[in-house]
């Protein structure tokens, strides 16, 4: 059953990749990175034991819950915004430039993934593929991004291509549980930034 959800999975995971990349808006970051872990996992269970793929899904839900309430806490960071008084969803100034740099790397992930010579060994050609997305796009979120949660969103897009590719190597559960301690603490030194970055002076001070 879950083989005939990879197709569906990669879809998923790539367009929450894209809102990712493209978009810099908490509260829609937010909805993809639940979507993004959820898509992963799918495609993680076609490799490794369901107990990871719960591992997995309990931590990618513990992430986004510190997110979320990191979000909050901040305003979503909305107080910092011409437009704090609204509730509509903001588009980065820099929106074409992340279209066009999404799509090049999108296909430059493609392309690698379907290159035999490059291709990651113990994983599909839909695994390859998801892999490569994740980490490229990954990398790419951590160059455009200063701001601690978008950047810190794009460490984990990094850390689940690294997963999915290592998992096939060596689906320890203590690798796991390693992997998903660091992930929380990635979570925690995200949360602290980002209170931090939107903390108003008087306040940090």
């Amino acid at each position: 059953m879950l083989t005939s959800l990879t197709a569906p999975a990669l879809l998923g995971l790539f367009m929450a990749t894209a809102l990712l990349v493209a978009l810099t808006d908490w509260r829609l970051n937010l909805a993809a990175l639940a979507g993004l872990f959820a898509c992963a996992a799918i495609l993680l269970a076609q490799i490794t034991l369901w107990q990871v793929v719960a591992v997995r899904l309990l931590v990618g839900l513990l992430i986004v819950v510190i997110l979320a309430l990191t979000g909050r806490a901040t305003q979503f960071g909305l107080a910092l915004s011409p437009c704090f008084a609204t509730t509509r969803f903001t588009i980065p100034t820099g929106f074409p430039f992340r279209v066009m740099a999404l799509t090049l790397v999108s296909l430059a992930a493609w392309y690698t993934a379907n290159q035999p010579a490059l291709a990651l060994p113990g994983l599909s050609s839909d695994l390859n593929l998801a892999s490569y997305l994740l980490m490229g796009l990954g990398l790419l979120n951590l160059g455009l991004s200063e701001e601690p949660l978008n950047a810190g969103v794009g460490l984990f897009m990094l850390l689940g291509g690294f997963q999915l590719f290592y998992f096939a190597i060596e689906p320890s559960l203590a690798i796991v549980g390693l992997l998903a301690a660091v992930e929380l603490g990635v979570a925690l030194v995200v949360s602290y930034l980002a209170t931090l970055w939107y903390m108003p002076a008087e306040e940090s001070a």
